[in-house]
C-alpha cells in the first residue's frame, strides 16, 4: 500500500491572549490539536502508580526539570502553556519554544525566558551558526536574534533582542500551520513542514527558508512543482529530520512518509515511502545516514532504511499511547515521547518504557523530546518540562 495523505480540514488555532507568566497560572490556554489531551489544572505530584513522588529524582527516570521549581529563577512553568519544540547546538546551548510567545534558553546551568515581544504561539526555533530564527505557528512572522537583516518592525528589538520580520507569501505555500523545521549545522536552507489549512487545491506542504545572501533578508523557497503534493504524500506533514544537509525524512498524517535528497540543491528530489500504515505519524528522527525512525498514533514505531521504499513496522512496542516525537544521540540511544507523559527508550535492541515521576494528574501529553548528549535529555508538552534525572 503506497502511503498517501488524504485531504481533510484541519482545525488549528494560535493562542494570542494575555502575556505568559511563569509565576502565576493566568495565561490563556493554548489550543490543543484535535486528538490531544488537556490539563485540568491539578498540580498534585504523582508517580506512575499514583503514589507520592519522593525526591530526588531517580537518575534513570524523567522528572520536572530543576529549573522550573517554584524557587528557581525561571519560576514555575504555566500549566496551560504547551512547549512545542526543543532544539539546540550543544548540551550547553539549547532552546525551547511554545504557546503565547514562550522562548526559553538553557546555558548549561539553568533555563531562562527570552522575551520575543509577542504573545503569538511559536512552533519552531532555528539555532543557526550565528544567531537564531523563531517561527510563529501560523507562519505570519519570523523573529530573529543576533542576525543583521534589512527590514523588521518599527518597534525595534524586544527586551530579549528579538526582531519581528514578516514572512513573504509565495505561490502555493500560502498560510498553513507550521509543524516542524530542520537544518543541520551550517546548512543554507531550513526545511519546513506545514499542515494544510482550509484552502483550495493545489497546495504544497514542504518549503525552505534561508537568509538570502544577496538581499540580507529572509527568503522562502518552494521545493516541489505546483500540484506535486496532490499525488505525493506531502500535504499534511508533521515532522522532518536528517543527519546530513542533503538527505531528509518527513512523516505526517495517514502514514505519509517521504525521503528527500539533494535537499540543499536547486532541485530537491522527493520520493514517497510506503509506511505500510494509515496511522498518523507525528515524529521522525534520522539515526544515521542509512536509518531513520518514525513514531505515531497507537504506539506506532517505524524504521526506515536508505534504499528501501517500504518501512519496517516495529512489533512489541510497550505502549498503545500516541507517540508524538522521537530523538536520540545514536542508533543505540533513542527516545520517544507522547500522550499521558509516556516515555520510551531504545537501546539498539529493545524499546522499553521509562519511569516518569512528579507530573500532575491527569498526566499531560508530551510533544517534544531533545537529546543533546547521552544522559542529557529533555521532554516537554502541555504545561510540563521534564528532564532525565530531573536535571536543569
Amino acid at each position: 500500500m503506497a502511503a498517501c495523505a488524504c485531504a481533510s480540514s484541519i482545525l488549528v488555532a494560535c493562542a494570542t491572549d494575555d502575556s505568559v507568566s511563569f509565576a502565576e497560572p493566568d495565561a490563556a490556554t493554548s489550543v490543543p490539536e484535535p486528538d490531544s489531551g488537556a490539563l485540568d489544572g491539578s498540580v498534585e505530584a504523582s508517580t506512575d502508580d499514583g503514589g507520592a513522588f519522593a525526591e530526588p529524582c531517580p537518575p534513570d527516570a524523567f522528572c520536572p526539570s530543576e529549573s522550573f521549581g517554584p524557587q528557581k529563577p525561571a519560576g514555575s512553568l504555566d500549566p496551560r502553556v504547551r512547549i512545542a519544540t526543543i532544539r539546540g547546538r550543544s548540551a550547553n546551548d539549547v532552546w525551547a519554544v511554545g504557546a503565547l510567545g514562550t522562548i526559553l534558553h538553557f546555558d548549561g546551568t539553568s533555563w531562562e525566558r527570552s522575551d520575543p515581544g509577542t504573545e503569538s504561539s511559536i512552533n519552531a526555533i532555528w539555532p543557526r551558526d550565528t544567531g537564531e530564527v523563531a517561527l510563529s505557528s501560523l507562519m505570519a512572522a519570523a523573529y530573529t536574534r543576533g542576525i543583521e537583516l534589512d527590514g523588521g518592525v518599527d518597534a525595534g528589538p524586544s527586551a530579549g533582542g528579538w526582531t519581528a520580520r514578516p514572512l513573504p507569501e509565495i505561490g502555493s505555500l500560502g498560510r498553513g500551520w507550521l509543524t516542524s523545521t530542520w537544518a543541520v549545522p551550517g546548512a543554507e536552507w531550513l526545511w519546513c513542514t506545514t499542515m494544510e489549512d482550509a484552502r483550495p487545491l493545489p497546495y504544497n506542504g514542504l518549503w525552505r527558508l534561508r537568509v538570502a545572501p544577496s538581499a540580507d533578508a529572509l527568503e522562502i523557497g518552494e521545493v516541489a512543482p505546483l500540484g506535486t503534493c496532490n499525488t505525493f504524500p506531502c500535504r499534511h506533514l508533521k515532522s522532518i529530520h536528517g543527519v546530513t544537509a542533503n538527505e531528509l525524512w518527513a512523516v505526517g498524517f495517514t502514514g505519509a512518509t517521504v525521503h528527500i535528497t539533494n535537499a540543499q540543491g536547486e532541485s530537491p528530489k522527493i520520493t514517497p515511502i510506503d509506511s505500510q500504515t494509515w496511522t498518523d505519524l507525528h515524529g521522525v528522527w534520522a539515526a544515521s545516514e542509512t536509518e531513520a525512525w518514525g513514531v505515531g498514533a497507537k504506539g506506532t514505531i517505524l524504521r526506515f532504511t536508505r534504499g528501501s521504499t517500504i518501512s519496517e513496522i516495529v512489533s512489541n512496542v510497550p505502549t498503545n499511547e500516541t507517540l508524538r516525537a522521537v530523538w536520540g544521540t545514536s542508533p543505540t540511544d533513542i527516545w520517544a515521547v507522547g500522550d499521558k507523559s509516556v516515555v520510551l527508550h531504545f537501546d539498539g535492541k529493545t524499546w522499553s518504557e521509562v519511569e516518569v515521576a512528579g507530573v500532575p494528574e491527569p498526566r499531560p501529553d508530551l510533544y517534544t523530546v531533545y537529546a543533546a548528549a547521552p544522559g542529557r535529555v529533555w521532554a516537554a508538552g502541555e504545561g510540563v518540562f521534564l528532564s532525565l534525572g530531573g536535571k536543569p
